[in-house]
């Protein structure tokens, strides 16, 4: 029972890691074809500086 409890845990991480990468990408990928790659690298040019 306990093995498999920690079976099941182990899972649900792997598979929200996945996820969150997935989305991540997904996020990544509709930002830069709304604001386009110049302004993408802008942005990080500028946050980069003020740090």
């Amino acid at each position: 029972m306990f093995s498999f409890v920690l079976s099941v845990l182990a899972l649900t991480v792997v598979v929200g890691i996945f996820l969150s990468i997935f989305i991540g990408g997904a996020v990544y990928v509709a930002r830069t074809r709304r604001n386009g790659t110049e302004a993408m690298l802008a942005g990080a040019r500028r946050f980069r500086e003020l740090r």
